[in-house]
């Protein structure tokens, strides 16, 4: 935020301005108002997004071996098979990349995860599991943005506890 008595810029969620000291401007966004309303902090609601991003990992890594192992059993499930477990393992390494705050995993689930999804309707129709596809991208696209608010947030500020 840039002060209106000296120009100096400061950070986003600055009070008063680092160079002079006066208030900054009041107007703030829907997003830090709700967050200072519920006294939650912007790198408090990046680390819940990320959290949330690789639990919904760890849930689609549990669907998918479900789903694998009823394929391989002999009924057909959105045509899986052995090959499945490709993906498990490439979601067992994004999910613990997201937990490590890698804003590079996070990019790569969310991407698996389209790719996976568009591959599924080729298969068995768009729309099949829709809902749940758009649960799923929601976690998984606010995991990406939390890892990159989170580094934003420790690259201004530091950090003891810096994550890659």
């Amino acid at each position: 935020m840039t002060c209106k008595f000296c120009n100096h810029v400061n950070e986003v969620y600055a009070e008063r301005c680092i160079n002079c000291g006066n208030l900054l401007n009041e107007k703030k966004s829907s997003i830090t108002k709700a967050a200072e309303i519920k006294n939650i902090s912007p790198i408090d609601i990046a680390l819940k997004d990320i959290k949330n991003a690789w639990i919904a990992g760890l849930i689609s890594i549990g669907i998918t071996i479900t789903f694998t192992l009823i394929s391989m059993s002999g009924t057909d499930v959105i045509g899986l098979d052995a090959s499945a477990f490709i993906d498990v393992f490439l979601m067992i390494i994004f999910t613990f990349g997201i937990y490590k705050k890698s804003r590079t995993c996070a990019i790569l689930m969310l991407a698996l995860f389209i790719f996976n999804k568009i591959l599924m309707w080729q298969y068995a129709g768009v729309g099949s599991g829709l809902p749940l596809a758009l649960v799923f991208l929601w976690y998984y696209s606010k995991g990406v943005i939390g890892t990159f608010q989170y580094h934003n947030h420790i690259n201004k500020f530091g950090s003891s506890n810096n994550n890659a």
